[in-house]
């Protein structure tokens, strides 16, 4: 039985094209799956969604391997305990993904619009510290359990009712499972950390927040994936240097 098999398949859906919106490598449309609010994650090789410098084979195969990653990371998630919207179904022949729509924003937007409100003020700040350190915690949930995101930016973390302690993922498409090493697990919080500092003005903070949930989660995991970090960090630099 192929992975998807599990998933509901064989259902009608409305969609509403109003709500698309164009990610990197898939279009995300609102819509109604059974009365329930979803969205729907299409992954295309059809000839408006087509990566023009890849062959259409590979495109294809990228896209198919992409799409079952994502599920497969959905699922790994959940069973840890950690925060992913539901998926209602899926349609592998034209890899489409449908799933619960999360009435919330990114992370992303929540801090730039509550600094914009705002500014640095001494709640915002707290709060932001909070984030950063329930990030953390989940972060080493998901890497204890042997799944690495692959793509760890504020714009994949989705905060329900500005709930900002409960930081729910999505986009699971570049996601490892399986045996990972503690390097995986470093550039997974390093590719988060760049993502932090390029997208929000003094975030070094909060990253020091997000390390702190981290290794507080689970020492012995913390002090060898951290050490890791430091290493890549270097790495990092020496080719900045370097050119």
């Amino acid at each position: 039985m192929d992975f998807e098999d599990q998933f509901e398949s064989g259902f009608d859906y409305d969609i509403q094209t109003e709500g698309m919106r164009q990610g990197a490598e898939a279009r995300i449309y609102t819509c109604t799956y059974l009365g329930r609010p979803a969205i729907m994650k299409e992954r295309s090789c059809h000839s408006r969604f087509v990566k023009k410098y890849r062959h259409p084979i590979l495109d294809q195969r990228l896209n198919k391997a992409r799409m079952r990653n994502e599920l497969k990371g959905i699922v790994k998630a959940q069973e840890l305990g950690i925060s992913t919207p539901a998926v209602y179904f899926v349609d592998s022949h034209s890899n489409k993904i449908i799933m619960q729509r999360i009435d919330g924003c990114t992370a992303n937007h929540w801090i730039e619009s509550r600094r914009e409100k705002e500014g640095d003020s001494e709640q915002f700040l707290a709060d932001n510290l909070a984030f950063g350190k329930a990030l953390g915690e989940a972060i080493a949930r998901m890497h204890l359990g042997n799944l690495v995101h692959g793509d760890l930016t504020t714009s994949n973390v989705i905060l329900k009712d500005d709930n900002f302690e409960r930081p729910i993922f999505i986009d699971f498409g570049l996601a490892s499972l399986g045996k990972v090493l503690a390097e995986d697990k470093g550039v997974d919080l390093y590719v988060l950390e760049r993502a932090m500092i390029s997208t929000h003005i003094n975030s070094e903070k909060m990253f020091e927040a997000v390390l702190e949930g981290y290794r507080g989660f689970n020492a012995k995991q913390g002090d060898a994936v951290i050490k890791k970090l430091d290493e890549i960090r270097m790495r990092g630099r020496k080719r900045d240097m370097t050119g």
